[in-house]
């Protein structure tokens, strides 16, 4: 187990080399952080909810995030309903005949050939949500592995506990209306980061700092917030 686990930690967590000048007290290459996005980047989300960002102290192109942040998210999302906004950034021209199905398209069709238990809305071709219970990867996964044109975009929410949603569609306008908990947004275009937006009325960010840090330390990454300018 020891080789298998090696192997598997080179492949997800390989040693990042790439240097970019900072201040003689910036956290070393490597490191990660999580910390309050700035003001500018607040008017972005609702007024009643706080934005923050995982992501590395040096390189914003560190791919390591990807797998840190399933596992961080897996843990945010215990004993939630979460749904799961997958959009679509491929655009076609109208003069072009035929084109491959976006990938929204094409996951929507195999989870209805499969008859699986989950519940899906398509407002169109490009948007489609998922409700599950509990933090579920496996469309993000599957878009990775398939040969597409297509690029996505992956968000997942978490809602109240007492607020319990019969299906997709009833979770969308939840969350169109800003009634959610957690909003987790992963960027792999443009900086790499995990973007978690909270109601600190129902959130503690605390919380999720601390498990942010006990997930690095398992990875033997060094966790260490930059200091406050």
């Amino acid at each position: 187990m020891g080789l298998i686990k090696l192997l598997w930690d080179l492949y997800y967590f390989p040693r990042h080399y790439e240097f970019t000048p900072v201040s003689d007290d910036w956290p070393p290459d490597g490191s990660m952080h999580f910390v309050k996005c700035t003001d500018e980047a607040q008017k972005a989300v609702p007024c009643t909810h706080i934005q923050y960002e995982f992501g590395a102290n040096v390189g914003e192109d560190d791919r390591r995030i990807v797998k840190l942040s399933m596992e961080v998210m897996e843990q945010l999302c215990v004993s939630h309903q979460v749904l799961t906004e997958i959009q679509s950034g491929k655009e076609y021209s109208k003069k072009q005949r035929w084109h491959p199905e976006q990938f929204t398209v094409r996951y929507h069709h195999f989870l209805e050939n499969l008859n699986a238990s989950i519940s899906t809305y398509a407002k169109d071709e490009k948007n489609l949500v998922i409700l599950t219970e509990g933090f579920d990867a496996t469309a993000f996964w599957a878009y990775k592995s398939l040969d597409t044109e297509d690029y996505c975009f992956f968000d997942f929410y978490t809602f109240p506990c007492e607020q319990v949603f019969s299906n997709a569609q009833n979770a969308a306008e939840a969350m169109a209306a800003e009634k959610y908990d957690l909003w987790l947004s992963l960027s792999e275009y443009g900086p790499c980061a995990l973007y978690i937006t909270l109601n600190p009325e129902t959130v503690d960010a605390d919380t999720i700092r601390k498990i942010i840090e006990s997930t690095c330390k398992e990875h033997q990454i060094l966790f260490q917030n930059p200091p406050h300018p």
